[in-house]
């Protein structure tokens, strides 16, 4: 029914049977009164004419007055252009009417909208749009935010992260039709893969593809078929990684703190001894890591860690520097003018200085063939020259300040002992004498008896 103020309705009644009492004179007055009160009551009661919205030529609705009735329908006519995202025009379909029938009178807008979307077949949804674009269309506002919180909640594996959408999303009424229409669950499946771009991993220092894998949530053989040209061993700080075929339509950011014990390097630190021979060094002090515990704000986007910013850190353990200590001082005063010993014979070293078969090996095996001459590595005096056990043929020249070279394994030797040799002067030839696996010079240096590595000072 109408609503209509009882107050004013006999407030008008009255004027009105008091304008018509004094027009009307003689016997006839008593009589046309009866018959124009109900006439009065019903011009009383209908004193404002409401406003009909007629579709193709029917009655849909009858506002309280036209700019109700008009404003519904502009605000369903702005739901379907957000729907389709383009102007839409009905006003040639849609018209507007004063009207004094006796019909229910509609003064909600919504209601209004409701009954204009039942008959043209689009009912009032809600939109889920993305920096503008709609992306989804569910039933209704609560259907919307529940779409929402699915996606927030993918990402927030902890539960104690910030998480937040990067672009704009909105919720909006738009009128859709019911097979437009998504469930929870449909828009959920469609944000999440719905996009068309594939998804991109950047590699940092110190990943393998096991760390790319754990970090984006994917099995290894999944990575190698959407990248067929990745090799893992030869995997290159910023290569980017195809991690997925889709996007989403939307990103998700979490941020969150974290706080971690990690190592601190060690430092590597050289003096300068002069105990040490020029080439020579020698491990004063192993290095120890420290360790510190460190807080990290945190930045993921769809889970894949983004940036991280340290807040704070506290050192837990300082480190102990490595001390290395490297040599200063001259085997010898060469006259080479170098600073170095004379090769003693042609051909590479084929066995370094240092541990051999479960022993040291005192000098540097040089794989000249047989016969090659050897030369004095410098000047000296002959301290040996004849037979030495596993040395076989061994000439020894001293040089010195205690410093001794020997050339052992020799097939003839071309000096003797006492003889003074200059640097370079020839005193032998190769060959496979003593303990011996084939021809080759076997050469030392010696300091006060103590071998040094000739590959030093050669």
């Amino acid at each position: 029914m109408i609503q209509c103020d009882k107050k004013k309705f006999v407030h008008k009644l009255t004027n009105l049977q008091k304008s018509v009492h004094l027009l009307l004179t003689g016997s006839r007055k008593k009589f046309l009164l009866l018959l124009l009160i109900p006439l009065l009551a019903a011009l009383a009661f209908f004193g404002q004419a409401g406003c009909a919205v007629v579709l193709n030529g029917e009655v849909l609705a009858v506002a309280a007055d036209r700019e109700t009735a008009k404003a519904a329908v502009e605000e369903y006519l702005t739901m379907l252009e957000r729907t389709g995202g383009m102007p839409v025009t009905l006003n040639d379909e849609i018209k507007y009417r004063p009207t004094w029938k006796l019909q229910k009178t509609v003064s909600d807008k919504k209601e209004i909208r409701r009954l204009l979307a039942g008959a043209l077949g689009k009912y009032e949804a809600t939109g889920i749009f993305v920096d503008g674009k709609m992306v989804a269309v569910v039933k209704d506002n609560g259907s919307g935010k529940r779409v929402l919180e699915k996606l927030l909640n993918t990402y927030d594996n902890r539960g104690n992260g910030n998480v937040s959408f990067k672009q704009k999303v909105e919720l909006k009424p738009v009128a859709a039709g019911k097979a437009e229409l998504l469930s929870v669950e449909e828009a959920v499946e469609r944000i999440r893969f719905g996009g068309t771009e594939p998804r991109t991993y950047t590699v940092k220092e110190g990943d393998t593809l096991w760390d790319v894998a754990a970090a984006v949530h994917l099995p290894v053989e999944e990575l190698l078929q959407a990248n067929p040209d990745l090799k893992p061993e030869t995997m290159q700080i910023g290569r980017e990684i195809k991690i997925s075929r889709t996007s989403p339509l939307v990103d998700v950011l979490t941020t969150y703190t974290d706080t971690r014990r990690e190592e601190i390097l060690y430092r590597v630190q050289e003096k300068v001894s002069p105990d040490l021979f020029l080439g020579e060094r020698k491990l004063v002090q192993r290095g120890q890591p420290g360790w510190r515990e460190v807080v990290y704000n945190i930045t993921l986007e769809n889970g894949v860690e983004k940036s991280k910013e340290v807040l704070r850190e506290k050192v837990l353990k300082e480190p102990v520097p490595q001390i290395i200590a490297k040599g200063n001082r001259k085997l010898l005063a060469f006259r080479g003018g170098n600073g170095r010993l004379a090769y003693p014979t042609v051909g590479g070293i084929v066995s370094p200085f240092g541990e051999r078969w479960g022993r040291t090996h005192e000098g540097v095996d040089i794989g000249a063939n047989y016969g090659s001459p050897v030369v004095a590595a410098e000047a000296g005096r002959v301290l040996r020259a004849g037979y030495r056990g596993g040395y076989g043929l061994c000439i020894d020249i001293a040089h010195g300040n205690g410093v001794v070279t020997r050339y052992a394994h020799l097939s003839s030797a071309a000096v003797k002992p006492g003889q003074r040799v200059e640097r370079g002067q020839f005193i032998g030839r190769s060959g496979s004498s003593g303990n011996s696996t084939g021809p080759h010079l076997h050469f030392e240096v010696r300091v006060n008896g103590v071998p040094k590595n000739p590959s030093l000072f050669i």
